[in-house]
């Protein structure tokens, strides 16, 4: 019974593992050299978990960024979403997911342009970059 309890547990973290390993494989040896990585956070900051590697998301789980118009549209709405959470953000009309994506923190305001520039460019149909100076404005825009 044990020996089944683990080769299921061992499966079960090979379907996620796996795809992750398969992306990361894809990623470029080093990152740019004028900043953060955006497509190397996007795994690390564990956005690619719930989003996954092609940003088709789960249904009624997790939303897609794929083809989403938030992700091509003003870049604030999602450096806001990233900065505070999209419940904060969003109508109240918009959507619902099981899932609730919390505020990211913790990461620099580099390493934040570098995440939403890669979503925006690889999910958003080539949308527009962004830079740290637009997420400092954003971040000092916010309520306290």
């Amino acid at each position: 019974m044990k020996k089944m309890k683990l080769l299921n547990a061992t499966k079960a973290c090979l379907r996620v593992t796996i795809p992750i390993i398969a992306l990361l494989a894809l990623l470029p040896n080093s990152a740019k050299a004028d900043g953060p990585d955006g497509a190397k956070l996007y795994v690390s900051a564990n956005c690619v978990a719930c989003h996954q590697a092609n940003g088709a998301g789960v249904p009624a789980t997790y939303p897609a960024l794929m083809g989403n118009p938030i992700v091509a549209g003003d870049p604030d709405t999602i450096i806001k979403i990233v900065l505070i959470g999209p419940e904060k953000v969003l109508p109240p009309g918009s959507p619902k997911f099981a899932g609730q994506m919390p505020p990211i923190t913790g990461m620099s305001d580099a390493k934040i342009a570098a995440v939403v520039s890669y979503i925006r460019d690889k999910f958003g149909n080539g949308a527009s970059a962004v830079d740290e100076d637009e997420v400092a404005k954003v971040k000092a825009a916010l309520p306290k």
